[in-house]
């Protein structure tokens, strides 16, 4: 891919996740989602918990490809690290100069900081969430407590069990919330691990001191000895 692809795709994801993650923690607060994010859960309809559950998973795969793509842009270009981070909205933009570089720090802090908070706050809100386990008909539910990070443990069960919202009365179980199962720990424990370990390495790279080669003005690797 050229520096124009990566920087095109880099933008997109990190705009994604921003929008999803951001709109979600909005909700979570209790204001409007001006961003629309809702095609996996609904504050009314599910809850909190719920919201920040998904939010935590659709975040961090969408994060997870913006740095990938991050840290091949930045092993790829650039010398210092003003220059290793995608360029967006401004094209031609003088990163070295100061505006320049406050300019890409806004954009780092903006597109990748702030989601990053967001997933966090959202894996907070999640972890208070109820666990429900069905059980035989005739039989009460078992219900979990939040707050004991059992997403990324979950109870030791043969039946379906359920995040629901932290309101769910007890005795509810059936219908209501959102399955979760063994790829839970992996989706919303693990996924977020990579998205940090991600982002240290990209870090290393846009801090990384350039190689001979790097260090070489454009074009002069291209001029013959006399």
């Amino acid at each position: 891919m050229t520096k124009e692809h990566l920087t095109t795709l880099w933008k997109w994801l990190c705009l994604g996740c921003f929008a999803y993650v951001v709109g979600s923690v909005i909700t979570i607060q209790g204001g409007v989602d001006i961003f629309g994010a809702k095609f996996l859960a609904d504050a009314e309809k599910d809850g909190v918990a719920i919201i920040g559950y998904f939010s935590v998973i659709v975040g961090s795969f969408l994060m997870c490809l913006a740095l990938t793509i991050a840290m091949v842009y930045a092993r790829r270009h650039g010398r210092a690290w003003h220059e290793r981070i995608p360029v967006v909205m401004l094209d031609g933009l003088k990163t070295g100069s100061v505006e320049g570089r406050i300019f890409q720090l806004a954009v780092v802090l903006m597109l990748i900081i702030v989601p990053l908070a967001g997933i966090g706050r959202s894996m907070i809100v999640a972890n208070e969430g109820t666990i429900c386990e069905q059980t035989a008909p005739g039989v009460s539910p078992i219900h979990y407590p939040g707050g004991q990070w059992r997403l990324i443990n979950l109870p030791s069960s043969q039946s379906q069990l359920r995040l629901m919202t932290m309101e769910t009365p007890p005795g509810i179980c059936g219908g209501h919330g959102v399955e979760i199962s063994w790829y839970t720990p992996i989706l919303f424990g693990a996924m977020p691990g990579v998205v940090v370990t991600l982002f240290l390495a990209w870090l290393f790279l846009l801090l990384r001191s350039p190689s001979k080669l790097e260090q070489i003005p454009h074009g002069w690797d291209k001029i013959a000895p006399e």
